[in-house]
C-alpha cells in the first residue's frame, strides 16, 4: 500500500525537522516547505495527501496560501491543519472559514496530532472511494443513455427497474426504422463515410426517440429497434411511437436537405418505419456473466414485417391496427389494406399514418 504523502509548511526550521522526524517514523512520506510560493510548488510536485500549514510564514501568509490550495479543483478536498500558536476565536474562525480542515496548537501534542491525522486521512479515504464510485456510475449512466431515455435511466440507476436476469411480460409499441440501399449506399462512398454518415444519422433519431420517451433497443446496421413503454409504461406508447416517427419524418426530410454527404445528395437518402403495439417479453437474458436486455414477442416481428411493407408500398410510415386504437382522434390515418404479413395466420390491418410517397427504391 502506498504511503501517505504529508507536506510540511513550516518556516521554523527546528519545528519543521522535528515534525518530519516523527511523521516519518510513523509511516509517512515528507516534504518540507518553508514558505508559501514553495508550499504551492510542492502541491503540483508532492501531491499531498494532507497538508500541515504554519499561518505565520514569510513572503506568503499561510492563509493566502491556504485560499490558494483551496481554489484549486486538484487539492480541494485535501486536508490542511492550520497550525498557530495563537488559538484565539478569531485565528480560528478565520482560519476555518477560509478552508482549514483542523486547527493544531503550538507547541503540537505529537500524540493528539497522529490521531487527527489518521483520522483525516481515512475520511480522505472514503471521500475518495465516493468519488470513484461517482464516476464509475457517471460512466455507466452516459453508456445507458446511449439505450434508454433519461428518466428510464434514473429508475434503472435507482433499482426500480431490475438489472437481474429474467423480465416481464408488458403493452408496448415497437418500431422498425430502415434505410433503405444501404448496400449501394455503403458501395457509392466506402465504408468509413458510411460509418460516419450512419453515426451521425442514427444519433439524430435515437435523439428523437429518448425526446418521446422511447428506448433503442438495437442498432441493427442499417436500421434501429425501438421501443416505446418498455420497460416503463407511460399509458401513452402508441401516441409517443407515432409522435416520434413523424419527428423522424421531419427530420430525414432537413437531413436529405442539408446534412448529406455530397455523394449522395441527388439521390437523398430512403428510409422505411414500421409500428406495432402489444404484449412482448421484455428484460434481460443470456446467463449472469453476461446479460443482454431484449424485447420478444409478435409486436416486435409485426412492427418488422410492416416495415417490410412501407417499401412495396412506397410510403415512409406503416402502423398496425393496435396502434391505431391507441392514438388520440386527431391522428390522420388511411387504411392500407389487409395484409398477410410472413409468421402471421391471419391478415393484419395496417394504416398510413399522413402517407408521404417517396420515389420508388431501386
Amino acid at each position: 500500500m502506498a504511503q501517505s504523502k504529508i507536506l510540511i509548511v513550516e518556516d521554523d526550521p527546528d519545528q519543521a525537522a522535528l515534525l518530519d522526524r516523527f511523521l516519518s517514523q510513523w509511516g509517512y512520506q515528507t516534504k518540507i516547505a518553508p514558505d508559501g510560493p514553495e508550499a504551492l510548488e510542492f502541491m503540483e510536485s508532492f501531491d499531498p495527501d494532507l497538508v500541515l500549514l504554519d499561518i505565520f510564514l514569510p513572503q506568503l501568509p499561510g492563509l493566502e496560501v491556504l485560499k490558494k490550495i483551496r481554489a484549486h479543483d486538484k487539492s480541494v478536498s485535501v486536508p490542511v491543519f492550520i497550525m498557530s500558536a495563537d488559538d484565539s476565536d478569531e485565528i480560528r474562525i478565520v482560519g476555518m472559514s477560509t478552508g482549514a480542515s483542523d486547527f493544531i496548537k503550538k507547541p503540537i501534542q505529537l500524540a493528539d496530532l497522529s490521531m487527527r491525522i489518521q483520522q483525516a486521512l481515512e475520511l480522505l479515504s472514503y471521500r475518495r472511494k465516493i468519488h470513484e464510485l461517482n464516476q464509475r456510475l457517471e460512466h455507466d449512466k452516459q453508456r445507458l443513455l446511449r439505450y434508454f431515455s433519461r428518466d428510464i435511466v434514473e429508475k434503472i440507476l435507482s433499482e426500480e427497474i431490475s438489472s437481474e436476469l429474467g423480465g416481464k411480460t408488458l403493452e408496448a409499441s415497437v418500431m422498425f426504422y430502415d434505410v433503405r440501399g444501404s448496400t449501394t449506399i455503403a458501395e457509392r462512398i466506402g465504408p468509413q463515410k458510411y460509418a460516419e454518415f450512419i453515426s451521425d444519422l442514427f444519433g439524430r433519431i435515437m435523439d428523437l426517440i429518448f425526446d418521446h420517451q422511447g428506448s433503442v433497443n438495437e442498432l441493427l446496421g442499417d436500421g434501429i429497434l425501438a421501443t416505446f413503454g418498455c420497460p416503463d409504461p407511460t399509458g401513452r406508447d402508441a401516441a409517443n411511437a407515432v409522435e416520434a416517427a413523424r419527428a423522424i419524418r421531419k427530420l430525414m426530410k432537413t437531413y436529405n436537405e442539408k446534412y448529406l454527404p455530397p455523394e449522395l445528395q441527388e439521390d437523398g437518402v430512403r428510409y422505411g418505419m414500421g409500428i406495432a403495439t402489444g404484449k412482448i417479453f421484455a428484460g434481460n437474458i443470456g446467463s449472469y456473466q453476461r446479460l443482454k436486455y431484449a424485447v420478444m414477442g409478435d409486436p416486435v416481428n409485426t412492427a418488422a414485417r410492416i416495415q417490410d411493407l412501407t417499401k412495396e408500398k412506397n410510403v415512409d410510415l406503416l402502423i398496425d391496427e393496435a396502434t391505431a386504437l391507441g392514438l388520440d382522434n386527431s391522428e390522420s390515418l388511411t387504411l392500407s389494406g389487409d395484409y398477410m404479413l410472413r409468421g402471421k395466420k391471419g391478415a393484419v390491418k395496417v394504416f398510413e399514418v399522413n402517407p408521404v410517397t417517396q420515389p420508388l427504391s431501386n
